[in-house]
């Protein structure tokens, strides 16, 4: 039986093996970083540790179908680096939330995003930080926290909208802080981002996505005032922008939309 030092060394041994197989044999590498990590706990100092367990989720991200593991590989090694680095403990636990979101274990995943982002933490570039936003909301929003959900949403439409190249993600965004915003029943506001949505999406040359933000704010501006005509007017507007778009340019994704314009137009205007 191996005494503190021999199991010092034999980790080492390990950790040494692993890293000569990190980029070509993944799976290798990934034993022989947990033997390391077994052979090592309470012998190897806490940051030799620490940078094992980062090296694991690192062999481990990207491997389909393993999110539960990788979410778990990231808790233990933001665990091991508390108290040492910050940066790398935040990091970690965004790999754990993210892997957590796509595993489908959104309560899970809404605990751990809460922690660094309710601490203001932002380790990223705006777009991958928009990214990270845009999970944490639907996280939220398929667990019916929508409020919530709607508020981060337009933090991450807030952090792309200078960013060149990254229209379509600030219209994701924008579009789904309005649907999150409407299932709240926080309707003025989602009009109002519906449109933004809307427009986002016309200059990107999306006119299902246009037409749906449309029919949908004039949805709630007709609930609001049913006596006024304003939303009826906004759909006959889309109908007629459609139907203009279909003379010069006919499509399926058009006549779909006049279909569902005109079928939404009658059963707004009989109520």
């Amino acid at each position: 039986m191996l005494g503190g030092d021999g199991e010092a060394t034999e980790a080492v041994r390990l950790a040494d093996l692993a890293a000569m197989r990190l980029l070509d044999q993944p799976g290798d590498a990934e034993k022989y970083l947990r033997q390391a990590l077994s052979c090592g706990d309470g012998v190897l100092p806490a940051e030799h540790l620490a940078r094992l367990s980062s090296q694991l989720v690192m062999v481990m991200s990207g491997q389909q179908g393993r999110e539960r593991e990788l979410a778990a590989a990231a808790q233990e090694a933001a665990a091991r680096w508390t108290g040492i680095s910050a940066a790398d403990t935040v990091h970690l636990t965004f790999v754990a939330a993210r892997a957590l979101h796509r595993a489908g274990e959104h309560a899970a995943a809404v605990t751990a995003f809460a922690g660094p982002i309710g601490s203001g933490e932002a380790p990223y570039p705006p777009m991958e930080m928009a990214l990270v936003f845009g999970q944490y909301g639907r996280s939220l929003k398929l667990l019916g926290r929508h409020r919530e959900a709607a508020g981060q949403f337009l933090e991450g439409e807030r952090l792309v909208q200078a960013e060149p190249g990254q229209a379509e993600m600030q219209a994701e965004l924008a579009w789904s802080a309005a649907t999150a915003l409407d299932s709240c029943g926080e309707d003025d506001q989602a009009q109002v981002v519906y449109l933004r949505a809307a427009r986002l999406w016309g200059a990107l040359g999306q006119v299902s996505k246009r037409a749906r933000c449309i029919r949908s704010a004039a949805w709630l501006q007709h609930w609001a005032s049913p006596a006024t005509s304003g939303g009826p007017t906004a759909m006959r507007a889309l109908l007629d922008e459609l139907e203009q778009l279909e003379r010069a340019a006919p499509s399926p994704a058009v006549r779909t939309e006049l279909t569902y314009t005109r079928r939404q137009l009658v059963e707004m205007e009989g109520q």
